[in-house]
């Protein structure tokens, strides 16, 4: 079997036919039918349901298609590794980011990495935590930094930051007259939230007395805080992604709540071997995070993270 057969393979299942695909790969629809027929021979399975405009698969197909993402992305990834080996600490991280973790990002971290590897190229893309996770899984990136809470198997996780959500309204519609509120303060007011924090917040509620009057749920936490500037309710969102909006309009409120509290993390695929790039990467950040571990310091009784021991077998 050979890799081209797999990128032909990905290319027809993403294009959605073959004739998109061959134009996709720049070659003449014939051949790519012959090396797809090839391909089922080879594996003595039809990977194709025959007789239908658009492509799909079989079972046997989209147990093969997962198989050949990850055959794909390793050995692409090796390749990269090998340069790195050959060109010194060169080459390109590839980093996922939700659009509420910039500060956590940028906040010494990258910064400081870039000071040691000045020669590392960046690609980042950026998504809710799920679209990460779906990058991280089809091997598009090699790092995301995330935020809990979500579940997924096969993760290996670094924690970073402990952070509370705030409650965050416009000025000229503050709620509360202190700085800090409890969560009953929000009872009968018009609440806007992301959609996976949904779980946490209406059983919080419940638990002090009230049903949450939802106004909006959203995956974005810059999505939320436009709501809240608009005048619109107020948004509940962590506090460190207040900083990546102009906030001089807007009246912050930490919620005191120890339940209320998410964190950031940087998650990889466990199986999957990384580039060098990106070891460097975990490298950097585990002993910044050892030098300085972090508090979330509107909580009442603020945890310190225990660090993890997850670079033994770093590559030197």
């Amino acid at each position: 079997m050979e890799i081209r057969h797999l990128e032909y393979f990905v290319a027809v299942v993403q294009s959605g036919s073959i004739l998109q695909a061959a134009k996709k790969l720049n070659l003449s629809q014939p051949p790519l039918s012959v090396a797809m027929k090839q391909l089922e021979k080879e594996l003595h399975a039809p990977l194709f349901l025959r007789g239908s405009r658009s492509i799909q698969l079989t079972d046997a197909g989209r147990l093969f298609y997962q198989r050949a993402q990850t055959i794909l992305a390793m050995t692409e990834g090796t390749c990269r590794e090998i340069q790195s080996y050959a060109q010194g600490i060169q080459g390109t991280l590839r980093l996922g980011a939700v659009s509420s973790s910039g500060a956590s990002l940028l906040n010494h971290r990258l910064l400081l990495f870039h000071k040691i590897y000045p020669n590392i190229h960046y690609e980042i893309m950026e998504g809710n935590t799920f679209q990460q996770l779906e990058f991280l899984e089809r091997g598009l990136i090699d790092l995301a930094l995330v935020r809990t809470p979500f579940q997924k198997d096969g993760i290996e996780r670094l924690p970073l930051d402990q952070d509370c959500l705030a409650a965050v309204c416009h000025q000229d519609h503050s709620f509360f007259a202190k700085n800090k509120i409890t969560l009953s303060q929000l009872d009968g007011k018009p609440l806007i939230y992301y959609r996976r924090f949904a779980s946490l917040i209406q059983q919080e509620c419940e638990k002090a007395g009230f049903i949450p009057r939802t106004l909006c749920l959203n995956d974005d936490a810059r999505t939320s805080m436009q709501w809240a500037q608009a005048g619109l309710g107020i948004a509940i969102v962590p506090i460190s992604a207040i900083s990546s909006m102009d906030s001089r309009s807007l009246k912050i409120y930490p919620i005191e709540n120890e339940q209320l509290i998410t964190q950031t993390c940087l998650i990889w695929m466990k199986n999957r071997p990384l580039p060098q790039v990106a070891y460097r990467f975990l490298e950097t950040v585990q002993k910044e995070k050892t030098a300085n571990d972090t508090y979330c310091k509107y909580s009442a009784d603020p945890v310190k993270f225990q660090d993890e021991k997850i670079l033994g077998n770093t590559p030197n």
